[in-house]
């Protein structure tokens, strides 16, 4: 994988009025291709999957983001403003469904890069689990620099 960018994601997670926030920087590959953007990179031992790779599509048209996370654990979350999507979320104990709604997602990608923010909810049988934000900026990387 080409580490052509740099990725920062700050992660807020709300449950039971108790808010837990955390900071991610790592480098992984960021391209346009066919009408969307791709954010890749490697988890790490910080984010307890290390071994597993993710990518995010920002889809320009369907006005979507989804994370698919391969590795020790399958994932595949689908955002989409408004709308609740039904997910599969691996861990290393075991598969799940869950409920992924979407509160507000405010997309500032270019070809350079950008920023993307998304707020919503998650869900386990229809009971609320918790509330995420999560900011992933992303900027080009130059090695001669």
């Amino acid at each position: 994988m080409a580490n052509n960018a740099n990725i920062r994601m700050i992660v807020k997670q709300t449950a039971d009025g108790s808010t837990d926030s955390s900071e991610l920087f790592t480098k992984g590959e960021f391209r346009e291709h066919g009408g969307s953007f791709f954010i890749d990179y490697d988890e790490s031992e910080a984010t307890g999957y290390d071994g597993s790779h993710v990518q995010l599509r920002i889809g320009q048209q369907d006005g979507t983001l989804t994370m698919t996370r391969t590795g020790k654990a399958f994932s595949a979350l689908v955002f989409e403003n408004g709308k609740r999507h039904f997910c599969h979320y691996g861990t290393e104990y075991g598969d799940c469904m869950i409920g992924i709604s979407t509160n507000e997602m405010r997309n500032a990608m270019t070809g350079e890069g950008g920023e993307i923010y998304v707020r919503y909810t998650i869900d386990v049988n229809s009971g609320l689990m918790l509330t995420n934000e999560i900011t992933i900026n992303v900027r080009p990387h130059d090695d001669n620099v």
